[in-house]
């Protein structure tokens, strides 16, 4: 994924690339995702 947002941006100065980084970083953190376990990993430590 990294790849494909630093692909894109387009910038005159390491400075500027250092705070579109830091601002794409601060809007995803705007609003987090709970991470949900799946495939039943949870139903696997139950004891038989």
């Amino acid at each position: 994924m990294v790849l494909t947002v630093l692909r894109h941006i387009r910038v005159n100065s390491k400075t500027e690339l250092t705070s579109r980084i830091k601002q794409y970083v601060t809007e995803l953190n705007e609003d987090p995702v709970v991470f949900n376990w799946k495939y039943g990993i949870n139903g696997s430590l139950r004891s038989k």
